[in-house]
């Protein structure tokens, strides 16, 4: 296996990760009214929503796109499917903004019903669930079939940032969420 398509897995492994804090975080709106219950912490959500919104939407979907056009230039693998996750890469942006306006919504004071806000969430997590699977059955195939060479050519084609969570020097203002995720 390349390096390239250890990235792009272990971007996917983390981002399971992030997504599992946010699923617990939006349970805890359930049973806030609770005595002595755990509040959710509308930072800890905001910081995962600006995680999920701009890491995968500028590093990882770029690194993908970037694998897609040297496949799609090599004519090899599946195109129709690299084409079906290139949409579901917009609809998960959508997406994603929907969940983070009625966050949004929530902390400006808003009334937002909890069903609601579940039921975008639970969209929006199922979404990013299924396209990570559909990612990993067809195209990270493709990818997966790629020798140094092309990974190399590939990897000089986009910008290279560490992810600002799983670093070994990680961006200060996700400590919270680190901290939740080193929790798991």
């Amino acid at each position: 296996m390349t390096k390239l398509y250890d990235q792009l897995k272990e971007d996917h492994r983390n981002l399971v990760k992030v997504l599992d804090v946010l699923k617990r975080q939006i349970a805890l709106y359930d049973t806030r009214e609770e005595e002595g219950a755990e509040k959710p912490d509308s930072a800890l959500i905001l910081d995962i929503m600006d995680y999920i919104q701009h890491y995968p939407d500028r590093f990882h979907h770029p690194l993908e796109e970037a694998c897609f056009d040297y496949l799609d230039e090599q004519n090899r693998g599946d195109a129709a499917a690299r084409d079906a996750i290139r949409a579901e890469h917009k609809e998960l942006e959508h997406s994603s903004s929907k969940v983070r306006t009625r966050l949004n919504a929530i902390n400006l004071g808003e009334a937002v019903p909890l069903d609601k806000l579940h039921q975008t969430l639970d969209q929006f997590h199922t979404l990013q669930l299924d396209h990570l699977k559909r990612e990993e059955k067809t195209v990270f195939r493709d990818i997966k079939a790629l020798d140094d060479a092309a990974s190399a050519i590939i990897l000089d084609r986009v910008e290279h940032r560490h992810d600002p969570l799983f670093a070994e020097v990680a961006n200060q203002q996700f400590n919270e969420l680190i901290r939740q995720l080193k929790y798991d």
